[in-house]
């Protein structure tokens, strides 16, 4: 076997030739001799050497040596890493300080976290720097060169890599080194809309507006509050979503359509059906009408899709088919005039959205049919239920009925996780394993006519959520037993009665019993994840989906109206009314009911998050029933009265709940399915049982 040295895999060989040749040269003696030397090398090993392995014997004796090559080596690149390494040494660039933000240890000392989105020239990734080292961003600027020694890699919160320094690794500002030769420099100029990729960091990107929103107030987790416009960029290769943040989001007002701009240093992040989104905040910079967009498109009056509806859009031209009818409802402005309003609801192949018509507008509803397609020009949009925008037909507003030439795509139901879902949600594909069944139940209608509904219980990998099969669907399922696998196609979820959300299967939506190919987890396994729920700090918490439980205290109350209406039947939102209502899904006038729903801020030394809790929950940590609760509120002369009167502040609480991502603020929250106050004598014993635990692992 030939001698070799290996590096990289990769065989450096000297063949027997080639050593027999040098032997000769070097030593100085005939060929004859050299090879008679080697057979008798091999013979005195009793042939356990190769050829090669008794010349290399022979040339040491004879004080040569056949060195290795000396392997070509290669830096390390920042696509070359993956979590889990250790002892990293990497050169790469800066594109972005991630300015430190101090924050208090559970000890009470005060440290600083903050950091750098590094680029060279293979991959984006983010490098955390904590305490002093994060102090040292202040010296740091886009465009330098950093040496990286001494660094490990972690799976960031979005499952990318990302760099830490600990106490032995260090970072050398614009080094010396041959590597930085190999740096190239950041990217100039602005990336196409298209090739924008949820992968990237930051970009710079020009492009013309073709929608706007005005700002709009916020909370954040911290109690502060914030403002956010929202923009869509299209560059003639795509259009993008853009939130402005802070002072950006005030310079909004003075855009309008058609409006170029160029952001720079716009953060990628990952929005809703994991589509590309932009986020400029004061890092990065917005500059009205540069020169380089003269060779942009204008923009004519383009007509929305529905995905791209934002709140607070002055005016917007968007063409649907008429999904749903809502019932008309009468009410008295507080001059004393009689009004009234009619919502429909309208898709295209992007979603759907709450379309209402005010006064005289509410006429044409009358005309209309499910199956309609509507062309709405200069409407504008609200914020509706959930947060989610609605359109509103104002007196400016034109509305075509089938228009010729006109159709709009078909929605496609959008498939979710149990995980994933929240509340009025609209058009799902959900897959589930049956967990248990309810049984049916008969209700009767103000026509004569009945009804039931079916309740199931049904689970994923991801979690469990309670569901209803209206009316055909409940028939259909009479022999769906416990282990059944059913695929629910064009369902829609409600706030839940005793747990945030619920899914609803109705008349437009289709039944799959046993769909082929499918695999989840057993029964079982299922109701075991129900019951799994894992205590933790809230700074471990890193991911959505998990069932965890925390304890804390209650720093802030977010004081929002603390209940909301829904059918008793069918557990649909009927917006905010205290009195009877039509209920377009049952059809009949019925008296909501006021379902509680409280969100507060929960800090335990390590993080704070927003815990958000619904009904029973709110009902079985209060004391009190839902009725109890709306009276409360009703007779408190402002909501800081009705707060106030909860006394939630400054109270330690146990939390058990499944962790969401708020898309829109993408921060992490908890929707709660069990609240308690903290029992001082239940904690000591667990705190008591974990360090046993860890004794017994000494």
């Amino acid at each position: 076997m030939p001698e070799a040295a290996s590096c990289l895999g990769l065989e450096l060989e000297w063949n027997f030739d080639q050593m027999v040749e040098r032997i000769v040269k070097e030593a100085g003696i005939p060929r004859d001799e050299a090879l008679r030397r080697i057979h008798e090398k091999q013979m005195e090993l009793d042939g356990f050497v190769t050829p090669e392995g008794a010349a290399n014997i022979v040339a040491r004796e004879l004080g040569i040596v056949f060195e290795r090559p000396v392997p070509e080596t290669r830096a390390l690149r920042l696509h070359d890493l993956v979590p889990g390494m250790s002892r990293v040494d990497v050169t790469a660039r800066v594109q972005r300080v991630l300015e430190p933000k101090e924050f208090q240890r559970p000890d009470g000392s005060k440290s600083a976290v903050g950091g750098l989105i590094l680029y060279d020239g293979t991959a984006q990734v983010r490098l955390t720097l904590w305490g002093d080292k994060a102090r040292a961003l202040e010296e740091i600027k886009k465009g330098d060169l950093v040496k990286i020694t001494n660094g490990y890699v972690r799976e960031g919160l979005d499952g990318r890599p990302e760099l830490s320094l600990g106490s032995r690794g260090s970072l050398q500002l614009n080094p010396e080194d041959p590597e930085a030769a190999s740096i190239p420099p950041l990217p100039e100029g602005p990336v196409r809309i298209s090739e924008i990729r949820p992968e990237l960091a930051e970009v710079d990107v020009v492009g013309r507006i073709t929608g706007i929103s005005g700002p709009r107030r916020f909370e954040r987790a911290d109690g502060s509050t914030g403002e956010v416009s929202t923009i869509f960029l299209s560059d003639g290769t795509g259009v993008i979503r853009v939130s402005l943040w802070g002072e950006l989001a005030r310079h909004a007002e003075r855009l309008k359509k058609g409006d170029a701009v160029r952001l720079e240093n716009a953060a990628v992040r990952e929005g809703l059906g994991k589509r590309a989104e932009l986020s400029l905040d004061a890092r990065g910079r917005l500059v009205l009408n540069p020169p380089e967009a003269s060779s942009l498109p204008q923009v004519p009056g383009r007509v929305l899709k529905i995905k791209e509806i934002e709140p607070e859009m002055p005016s917007i031209d968007v063409l649907g088919v008429v999904r749903r009818k809502l019932p008309q409802v009468e009410f008295r402005r507080s001059d004393g005039s009689p009004g009234r309003v009619a919502s429909i609801i309208i898709a295209d192949d992007t979603g759907t959205v709450r379309v209402s018509f005010w006064g005289k507008n509410a006429e044409i509803v009358e005309g209309l049919k499910p199956g309609d397609v509507l062309m709405i020009r200069n409407a504008y949009s609200r914020t509706g239920l959930g947060g989610r925008p609605e359109l509103h037909i104002g007196m400016a507003t034109a509305v075509e009925i089938n228009p010729p030439g006109l159709s709009v795509g078909e929605l496609k139901p959008s498939p979710v996780k149990i995980a994933e879902l929240e509340p009025n949600m609209e058009s799902l594909e959900i897959i589930g394993r049956v967990v248990d069944v309810h049984g049916v139940r008969e209700f009767h209608r103000p026509d004569g006519t009945s009804g039931k509904v079916m309740g199931l219980t049904i689970g994923d990998e991801t979690g469990l959520v309670r569901v209803s099969l209206w009316h055909a669907h409940a028939d259909e399922a009479s022999d769906v037993r416990a282990g059944d696998i059913l695929k629910l196609v064009d369902c829609y979820t409600v706030a839940g009665m005793f747990d945030p959300v619920e899914v609803h299967l109705g008349k437009t939506g289709t039944l799959i019993k046993n769909p082929p190919g499918v695999e989840l987890p057993p029964v079982e396994l299922l109701r075991n994840l129900e019951r799994r729920v894992r205590r933790m700090s809230i700074g471990e918490i890193g991911q959505e989906g998990g069932r965890v439980q925390v304890r804390g205290t209650v720093v802030q109350v977010f004081r929002r109206r603390p209940v909301f209406d829904v059918c008793p039947n069918c557990g649909r939102s009927l917006g905010t009314v205290d009195s009877s209502m039509m209920c377009g899904e049952c059809g009949k006038v019925v008296t909501p009911e006021h379902r509680p729903v409280i969100s507060l801020l929960l800090d335990d030394g390590t993080d704070t998050i927003r815990v958000v809790m619904f009904g029973k929950t709110v009902e079985n940590f209060l004391g009190m029933d839902q009725g109890r609760i709306f009276e409360m509120y009703r007779s408190a002369s402002s909501l800081d009265e009705f707060y106030n009167g909860l006394g939630l502040v400054g109270r330690e609480l146990v939390v058990s709940g499944t962790v969401r991502m708020d898309r829109y603020l993408n921060q992490l929250e908890l929707r709660a399915f069990g609240v308690r106050v903290a029992d001082p004598r239940e904690e000591t014993r667990m705190i008591i049982q974990g360090l046993k635990e860890e004794m017994r692992k000494l």
